[in-house]
């Protein structure tokens, strides 16, 4: 990615999609050569951390936002569910202070189907395991990962968990009652400079669905719907964009259509 100065680099906020962890930023991290901190938290019900019972967007904006000191400069990197997240940061709302948002994979349009499924899902509750293995398919499967990483891969860390000889996703079923998302409002809140992107097979999210809320959506050809592992050097590309586009423009002013 392009050359930065420590002094004037900002921190680096990763934020993963709904039933992942933060590990499944390590492949970013591998291609990155970022000069200021990097923070990738793992959402609120996620992983290892804690079960608060409200996974709205703008409850998890708040979780995460305890990860950042107050007026912390950040360029936001967001993957479906993380990049809503990020969009709600952007809004100037929370601790950070958001200087350009990368959002990757965001669903964008929702049918009742799609709304009904996911509170089925989040109803059912805990599902428990005989042994790990199987334990870590589910959480691979359920995290749209299945196929694009391994049981090896960093995201499994803490995201599978054991309780009396039983075994579980760590996640808690209930972050999967998300709400369609006010696309367009965030959007409009958003106090910084924002790019959309997806894998051009992304099953969640089509160009055409972008163009509607940017006049140049960016598309990883023949990548699905996790492009941060399968591509990461596509994501270092739209953050380097980023970075560029946080430099040319005043700290808190309204975004420029991406």
């Amino acid at each position: 990615m392009a050359d930065t100065h420590p002094s004037e680099t900002p921190s680096l906020l990763l934020l993963h999609g709904l039933g992942a962890t933060s590990g499944v930023w390590a492949d970013l991290r591998a291609h990155l050569d970022w000069a200021g901190p990097v923070i990738a938290p793992d959402l609120p019900g996620h992983g290892p951390s804690p079960w608060t019972g409200d996974y709205t967007v703008g409850a998890l904006a708040a979780g995460v936002s305890g990860h950042c000191s107050n007026g912390e400069p950040v360029i936001a990197i967001g993957h479906s569910l993380g990049g809503a997240v990020a969009l709600a940061l952007a809004s100037g709302f929370f601790r950070p202070l958001v200087r350009a948002v990368v959002a990757i994979g965001v669903k964008v349009r929702w049918s009742d189907d799609d709304v009904a499924g996911m509170a089925g899902v989040a109803a059912r509750g805990v599902r428990w395991f005989d042994t790990e293995a199987e334990t870590v398919e589910r959480f691979l499967r359920q995290a749209g990962l299945d196929g694009v990483a391994g049981p090896d891969h960093p995201a499994v860390v803490g995201a599978v968990t054991a309780e009396d000889g039983r075994w579980r996703v760590a996640q808690d079923p209930a972050t999967f009652a998300q709400r369609p998302l006010d696309m367009g409002g965030l959007m409009a809140a958003a106090r910084c400079p924002v790019i959309l992107g997806a894998g051009e097979h992304d099953a969640l999210v089509s160009r055409a669905d972008l163009a509607v809320q940017t006049d140049r959506p960016r598309i990883a050809p023949g990548r699905g719907h996790n492009v941060q592992v399968e591509d990461p050097a596509w994501v270092v590309g739209l953050l380097t964009e980023a970075l560029d586009a946080a430099d040319r423009r005043p700290a808190g002013s309204p975004r420029a259509a991406g």
